[in-house]
């Protein structure tokens, strides 16, 4: 899935040499994301490779990793491939890294990690997690609030490396707690992460809440 042709016909060149049989979908028009996955599950595909920025050329209201994010929602093995991993994977990447069991930065040989990623796909989407994979309540507390450009928190997750400062989209907040305010500097919440991920762009935060206030004896002796 692409919305720009010479980058799809690339990926299927490439795709061609490994034990795939490739449908290839070319983004022309806007759609909706339900529209085109429902054509993906009516072509009779069992699996779906997606390029992340999906919205200049097709002009869709979706990226791949929203697209990707309701494919395995949908129990259909689903792997991002995508030549801007790090430029979004704190962005519009991380917003859905829940239900995205692999990313794959496109490059020379990247295309080799395709299958074992589909693999993880279709474990997870059966239930399978590995334990890197899941999100276990752990407190997360902001750091930093920035408004420019896609708003961001940064924040320090107590489980994980606590002395390091990983950058997640505002929108993981709750509802009530999503205005970029330096009001939100201090805030603890608490949420699913998959504090077992052996770095930093493996994680996800999900179902994040305000923690309660601790007692107020709670350091008492």
């Amino acid at each position: 899935m692409d919305d720009r042709e010479e980058a799809l016909i690339r990926a299927c060149d490439l795709l061609g040499d490994l034990p795939l049989t490739v449908d290839p979908m070319l983004l022309r028009e806007p759609r909706t994301l339900n529209s085109v996955l429902d054509e993906i599950l009516g072509r009779g595909c069992t699996a779906l490779i997606s390029d992340h920025r999906l919205r200049h050329h097709a002009r869709v209201g979706f990226d791949g990793a929203e697209l990707v994010y309701r494919a395995n929602e949908r129990k259909l093995p689903a792997v991002l491939y995508s030549a801007h991993v790090e430029d979004d994977e704190a962005t519009s990447i991380r917003e859905w890294r829940y239900r995205i069991p692999r990313v794959v930065q496109k490059g020379p040989h990247s295309v080799e990690a395709i299958p074992e990623a589909l693999q993880t796909a279709a474990a997870e989407v059966a239930g399978r997690r590995a334990l890197e994979r899941r999100g276990f309540l752990t407190p997360v507390r902001v750091v930093d609030v920035h408004r420019d450009g896609y708003p961001t928190v940064d924040v320090t997750v107590t489980a994980w490396k606590p002395d390091t400062v990983v950058t997640i989209p505002l929108t993981r907040l709750p509802a009530t707690h999503q205005s970029a305010s330096s009001s939100l500097i201090g805030t603890v919440f608490l949420g699913k992460v998959n504090f077992y991920a052996e770095s930093e762009a493996e994680l996800f935060f999900h179902d994040l809440e305000l923690a309660p206030d601790p007692p107020a004896d709670w350091n008492t002796e």
